[in-house]
């Protein structure tokens, strides 16, 4: 009786804490809105499904974060392919895309944090210089997984998945995940780092490691719960 009269006055006690209109920093907060310029904290991956569910939320999260990016009309295309709430990005903060990519939003966002929290700490860390371009060979491509007639649609057909080929740095240099990933100086560091790292705010990213049809590149996704298989730096995070 006394360990319920306890918790009952806990209770009425937070309840009236909340009316007051205390919150907890966003940070611990689960329900606050994912700001894309901030550290990722533990409730992450929750606010990412958030942010999925809730398209104007979305947006609102790329324009405080000073996106170049413009949204685009829904697409139907043929066997359930086409995209919704999509948008047309440019740049992800330092770095440009090598050329524009219409992608889901909560997608755009994944690469938001996939630039400023992986790939421009790898590249200070490696090169000493930021990166400014990202290489790709687009989102949207509606087929299924693996080009197979019995396979599933694969999340290109939604413009839910990316593949990255390599980046560009401040001096001009190129590093290309097919010829560098198993380089043993700068290059293979700066291209590990930044798959491990990138595994932290991806909903799933495969690279050179998880199988053959991904040797070239690095496959993001923002949808899941950072299935990030390969890599041997560890999470550097």
């Amino acid at each position: 009786m006394r360990a319920w009269l306890l918790l009952l006055l806990l209770g009425s006690l937070v309840a009236l804490v909340w009316v007051r209109g205390w919150r907890p920093p966003d940070r611990y907060n689960p329900w606050a809105p994912l700001d894309l310029r901030a550290e990722p904290d533990r409730f992450l991956r929750y606010k990412m499904r958030r942010l999925a569910a809730d398209p104007t939320r979305c947006l609102a999260a790329l324009r405080q974060a000073d996106v170049r990016f413009a949204p685009v009309p829904d697409r139907t295309g043929p066997g359930g392919c086409g995209w919704h709430d999509a948008v047309r990005l440019r740049g992800t903060g330092v770095a440009t895309l090598s050329s524009p990519a219409v992608m889901s939003c909560p997608l755009a966002a994944t690469l938001v944090l996939f630039d400023r929290d992986a790939l421009q700490p790898a590249g200070h860390a490696s090169f000493h210089q930021p990166v400014v371009r990202i290489d790709h060979v687009g989102s949207y491509a509606c087929r299924n997984v693996y080009h197979r007639n019995d396979a599933p649609l694969s999340r290109h057909a939604r413009a839910q998945a990316i593949d990255i080929t390599g980046f560009r740095l401040a001096d001009g240099r190129r590093v290309e995940i097919g010829k560098g990933w198993d380089d043993v100086g700068p290059m293979g560091r700066f291209l590990h780092r930044v798959h491990d790292r990138g595994c932290a705010v991806a909903g799933m990213l495969l690279g050179p490691d998880y199988n053959a049809a991904h040797r070239t590149h690095f496959h993001i996704e923002a949808s899941g719960w950072g299935y990030c298989p390969g890599g041997s730096f560890g999470q550097m995070r």
